[in-house]
C-alpha cells in the first residue's frame, strides 16, 4: 500500500496556535527519530547508532515485536524511514517531507510504502483502517513537537 498525506503546521488564520519555525518543525523531526519514546505509543525499550552524521540505526522494542529500522536526515527538510523485513515483518518506509508553499506556510507530507507478509483480501477495508492511524499518528507527531519545543 502506497499513501500519502499532509499535516498543517502552521495556520495563519488562527493567531492561537503559536507559529513554528521551519527550523524548530526540522529539529521536531529529528527529534521523532532521535527519542522515539516521545513518539511511539506502546514502546517497551530502544537503542539507537548512528551510522554517520545523517544516518541512524534504530532498534524499536514493542509488545511482541522488534522492528529495526534505518532513518536517513536530507538538507533539513527530509527525514526518511527504511523498516528492514524479517520474518515477522514486511519492511516498509515513511518519507516526513517539509513544505513551505509561501514563507511561514509549514506543511508537513508524510509518504509511506506500507508491505505486508500475507496478501489483504479485498473483502476489508484494512487499507484504510491503516491510513486512518497512520493520518492520527501523523497529527499527534506535529501535537508533540509542538509541546516538546515551543512550551
Amino acid at each position: 500500500m502506497e499513501f500519502e498525506h499532509i499535516v498543517q503546521v502552521n495556520d495563519p488564520d488562527n493567531p492561537a496556535i503559536a507559529r513554528m519555525s521551519r527550523q524548530q518543525l526540522w529539529q521536531g523531526l529529528v527529534l521523532r527519530a532521535t527519542s522515539p519514546d516521545l513518539f511511539v505509543i506502546g514502546l517497551e525499550d530502544f537503542s539507537l547508532e548512528w551510522l554517520g552524521e545523517r544516518r541512524l540505526k534504530r532498534s524499536l522494542a514493542l509488545p511482541g515485536v522488534r522492528v529495526e529500522d534505518e532513518v536517513t536526515l536530507h538538507d533539513h527538510d527530509v527525514v526518511h524511514y527504511e523498516i528492514t523485513p524479517t520474518p515477522s515483518i514486511a519492511g516498509g518506509s515513511l518519507t516526513m517531507k517539509i513544505e513551505e508553499p509561501e514563507p511561514g506556510a509549514l506543511f508537513v507530507r508524510f509518504t509511506y510504502c506500507a508491505r505486508y507478509l500475507e496478501r489483504i483480501g479485498d473483502g476489508l477495508p484494512y487499507d484504510l483502517f491503516v491510513q486512518q492511524a497512520y493520518i492520527a499518528a501523523d497529527i499527534d507527531t506535529i501535537r508533540i513537537i509542538r509541546n516538546q519545543l515551543l512550551s
